[in-house]
């Protein structure tokens, strides 16, 4: 019978991510309620026996992840708070780099939630949201190089997540549209054709949202998005499932 080999290192999470990672999960529970403070960094010390650097570094990091917000001077302490998009979106940032997510699977990602996303705006259009889709779009259409195009193309697809009205959603697409954007490096790739189909298809899925239809606005962005990731070779989007992500041509 072969004996077993050595055992390798052994990964040991720190002290710091134990108690950060618990008191999120209290914070997400309800067990410890929005506005409260948490106990003060000796109170934590006494109370897990860790030491004031490995208490204060979780602190950091549950800052870092919007679960509470440092407030220095008398009365101050670690609030807690709801994270938003923005914290979301951070996180989401960390942990596609961390893992060295493909950016096939970023592209499935976008294309399994952008279109929901746009029929969410449909549903929940404000005058507000519109003037901030039509403006990106202007912008995009005015842009005088690639860099300001890419860049006005991400301002008009988070004015459609944001649009959606859901927070969830819109720190998501945050996240995917920074990441692709940093992955893909399009300078140099963005013609005329492609500027013109790109504020056209804007236009299409704007007016979409605008007459508050849903499916079309849906659709609208399905096949905007499934334009996008078809300019991407087999050797970039193959080795993932893409069942139920739409991309095949679509209705209008």
């Amino acid at each position: 019978m072969p004996q077993p080999g050595p055992l390798g290192p052994l990964l040991v999470p720190k002290a710091s991510d134990v108690l950060a990672e618990e008191l999120a999960e209290r914070i997400s529970r309800g067990d410890i309620r929005v506005g409260a403070t948490l106990p003060p960094e000796r109170s934590l010390v006494l109370q897990t026996g860790l030491s004031r650097t490995s208490v204060r570094e979780a602190l950091r990091i549950l800052e870092i992840r919007g679960f509470v917000e440092i407030r220095a001077g008398r009365g101050g302490g670690a609030f807690v708070r709801v994270p938003d998009g923005h914290h979301l979106a951070a996180s989401v940032r960390l942990v596609v780099r961390q893992e060295n997510v493909s950016l096939a699977a970023l592209l499935q990602t976008r294309a399994t939630v952008e279109p929901p996303c746009a029929g969410l705006a449909a549903v929940r259009r404000t005058d507000t949201g519109l003037r901030e889709m039509d403006t990106s779009n202007h912008l995009l259409a005015q842009a005088r190089d690639v860099s300001e195009f890419l860049r006005a193309n991400v301002r008009w697809h988070m004015a459609v997540a944001r649009a959606s009205g859901n927070e969830l959603l819109s720190g998501l697409m945050e996240a995917l549209a920074g990441l692709i954007y940093d992955s893909t490096g399009l300078v140099g790739t963005v013609d005329g054709q492609v500027r013109l189909d790109t504020c056209r298809a804007h236009e299409a899925i704007t007016a979409a949202v605008r007459a508050g239809d849903r499916e079309l606005a849906r659709r609208r962005m399905a096949r905007h998005v499934q334009a996008y990731v078809d300019g991407f070779s087999e050797d970039v989007l193959g080795g993932l499932d893409w069942t139920g992500v739409e991309r095949r041509p679509v209705a209008p």
